[in-house]
């Protein structure tokens, strides 16, 4: 990237009957019993019954929902209406992240209200309720990359129909408040301003391809460009020194049009002033050279920052390219 990177019937029939008789024994899950049970699911797709809130910050602004929700569900509709408690318990936190490896901290009391308290209804003939709201009152202050969680648990069901059962073993929903940091801003478009003077800069690189070296990210020639090594375990990074501390609000980047398929999709960008001490600002997310783009009239990437940054040296990190 210029500037940047760059045999046998009967013991398949015992697996199939192995199978079977597992399913057949079993618990309930929510989901395939018979029995009508009622259930909470976190969103599609997570196994541990997560509802994911994100915040990405940076210096100057908070992105994210600070309203979330869920519902409880029946496995069939329900004959007549069921109206469905829920309790918050941090307690189960604890629970969870031994069981799931993760180490998140229980989402501060005073950091959340729910907008709607009450008894959450299925109507008769549906199989979804009403929707519990909660709103995060300061994300600002949910700066923990751990992440935060909030276990909400079906503790009551009440209807006329005495058949139906809270499921014993989905009856928790996590609400998990993410913190991520990124002080680069989505998209790719160059940003405008005056050009800085590359005099005095200097690239070190993880690697090289024989004939594309480092210095080519800087020689100011479109048709020129650093290419990594091609073993895909190989790391690929390139570490800009631009000869002493300057405030930088945008790097420009020209594809590598020798082979455009070795062009960064995904760059972790980092800062320092001594090039030991690294600040992570944040992940680029881009695309490869537009169609029909060249060298000479190249698709010109941007680099931004949400807040610029005064440093000497830039690591920028390829994480994905576009092969």
């Amino acid at each position: 990237m210029k500037k940047v990177l760059k045999p046998y019937k009967r013991a398949a029939l015992f697996c199939l009957l192995a199978m079977t008789a597992l399913v057949s024994c079993k618990k309930d899950d929510g989901l395939s019993s018979r029995e009508l049970l009622v259930y909470v699911a976190g969103d599609y797709s997570r196994v541990d019954n997560r509802v994911v809130t994100p915040f990405v910050h940076n210096p100057v602004s908070i992105t994210g929902s600070r309203m979330t929700g869920f519902a409880a569900y029946a496995t069939r509709e329900v004959p007549a209406d069921i109206d469905v408690t829920f309790t918050a318990d941090a307690s189960l936190v604890a629970d969870f992240n031994q069981k799931n490896g993760t180490a998140f901290l229980p989402l501060p009391a005073a950091n959340y209200r729910i907008v709607n308290p009450g008894k959450y209804k299925i109507k008769a003939g549906t199989v979804k309720s009403d929707s519990l709201q909660i709103e995060i009152l300061n994300p600002g202050q949910l700066t923990d990359p751990k992440g935060y969680l909030l276990p909400f648990t079906i503790t009551a069901i009440e209807g006329q129909d005495k058949g139906a059962a809270i499921s014993t073993n989905q009856r928790t929903v996590y609400l998990n408040v993410t913190y991520e940091f990124n002080n680069v801003l989505p998209g790719q478009a160059p940003a405008a301003g005056t050009a800085m003077s590359r005099t005095g800069w200097s690239v070190t690189v993880s690697n090289t391809t024989s004939g594309a070296l480092g210095p080519a990210m800087i020689d100011g020639n479109n048709s020129t460009a650093w290419r990594s090594s091609n073993t895909a375990s190989a790391a690929k990074w390139a570490i800009v020194n631009i000869a002493s501390q300057k405030t930088v609000s945008s790097f420009l980047m020209v594809p590598n049009y020798v082979t455009t398929t070795e062009n960064a999709t995904q760059i972790t960008v980092s800062s320092s002033n001594d090039n030991t001490n690294w600040t992570v600002q944040g992940i680029w997310r881009g695309t490869g050279p537009a169609t029909g783009t060249t060298a000479a009239a190249p698709d010109v990437k941007g680099i931004n920052f949400a807040s610029p940054v005064t440093a000497q040296y830039f690591r920028l990190e390829i994480n994905t390219w576009v092969s």
